[in-house]
């Protein structure tokens, strides 16, 4: 009889131990909505290769479909539907949900704010953004997963020639969100169109230039529309993978400490990575489209920076997150002695 209660004991051990190795090793398979479609740089250099990273860490436990804008939601609804979990994960830029979450404004990065992407990166771990935000993303039923610090990223490229401030005025420049608040402060006619839409704006003259990353000369082939680029970087444009709450906690407990100790390096890679991509399209853009960079005077960047200011304040005002936001902002700033 006690030979047979061990031999009981000893199958129910192992069913034990086979349902949970079985658990551990069961396909979790995640839905990604991007905000960008394939042939933009964000796909092809921070999604893409991130997901592909995901599958390798957890050995293939966790496997992330991409979709691309609008096939699960429509894109205006995007960050809705990611917190009501029509999907699980989305790529995100802050700035175009700035409505239901003011806090967007800082975290997309305001105007010359974050020039590179040591300065984004000092804010983030350094002075407690990163923290900061997980906090924001978590009222609205989302984890903050990575950002992406991309130096070198937000330019204004014209048609028509531009070497200091005063020569934006009265020009027409894509600018969305506090960017088009900031953009007026300067003479310049902000207008909202999408990301897809902007070579044939500028190719029939609907807009005379953009803010936009220089990557964007060669990969969306801009550099054939576009004669000049104003330097140095306006700001360091942040992008985020959010992950629906409910899809992160049904996460097995591994994964989700994986994901949350490593994911954000891996980010941080993958943007240098991009950030070499945008230093070799400037070159490239030269060489095959003949594009002219142009570089603001000392006296024209402190201009640009005090009509920021404001605009920093103005966001800051909106929530006491908001508030914190910025002076974590500022307080990078002054650390890396850029101001006062």
């Amino acid at each position: 009889m006690k030979k047979f209660s061990w031999v009981v004991a000893l199958a129910v051990f192992l069913c034990l131990i086979g349902g949970q190795t079985f658990a551990q090793e069961k396909v979790i398979k995640w839905k990604l909505q991007d905000q960008y479609a394939s042939g933009a740089w964000p796909p092809q250099f921070l999604t893409k290769p991130l997901m592909e990273w995901v599958h390798k860490a957890t050995n293939g436990r966790l496997q992330i479909t991409r979709y691309e804008p609008g096939a699960l939601a429509s894109v205006g609804d995007t960050f809705d539907a990611l917190k009501r979990g029509a999907f699980d994960l989305s790529f995100l830029y802050p700035g175009f949900y700035v409505g239901v979450m003011p806090e967007g404004n800082i975290d997309q990065g305001l105007p010359w704010a974050w020039t590179d992407a040591k300065a984004q990166t000092i804010s983030m771990f350094q002075f407690g953004f990163y923290d900061l935000m997980r906090k924001v993303y978590a009222k609205h039923n989302l984890h903050y997963l990575v950002h992406f610090p991309m130096g070198d990223i937000y330019h204004i490229g014209t048609i028509k020639p531009v070497s200091k401030l005063d020569d934006l005025k009265g020009l027409k420049i894509r600018a969305v969100g506090i960017y088009a608040d900031y953009v007026k402060t300067l003479g310049v006619s902000p207008v909202s169109i999408p990301y897809d839409e902007l070579y044939m704006a500028l190719k029939m003259g609907t807009i005379d230039g953009y803010f936009a990353s220089a990557g964007a000369l060669v990969s969306n082939k801009l550099g054939e529309v576009i004669r000049h680029f104003l330097l140095p970087t306006t700001s360091n444009i942040n992008c985020i993978w959010a992950v629906n709450m409910n899809s992160w906690n049904a996460l097995p407990k591994d994964i989700r400490d994986l994901l949350d100790l490593d994911a954000p390096k891996v980010a941080v890679y993958f943007a240098q990575m991009y950030s070499g991509h945008v230093e070799n399209s400037v070159a490239e853009s030269i060489k095959k489209y003949g594009v002219q960079f142009h570089t603001l005077s000392e006296a024209d960047q402190a201009k640009a920076l005090n009509a920021a200011i404001p605009i920093w304040d103005s966001a800051g005002a909106k929530t006491p997150e908001c508030k914190q936001a910025v002076e974590i902002v500022k307080q990078t700033n002054r650390y890396l002695g850029r101001m006062k």
